[in-house]
């Protein structure tokens, strides 16, 4: 991911946490998961 695009995610999590209820909750968790699994792939690689 380039800086660009950590940044933007950055700037859109921050917008997210000020939201409240189960679609922002449920938008948080797949955020994550997104980046546990982006994450895996770099350790295996």
């Amino acid at each position: 991911m380039t800086v660009e695009k950590q940044r933007e995610v950055i700037r859109l999590w921050n917008e997210l946490r000020k939201l409240e209820g189960p679609a922002a909750e449920e938008l948080r968790i797949q955020i994550l998961e997104c980046f546990s699994k982006e994450q895996k792939q770099k350790r295996a690689a």
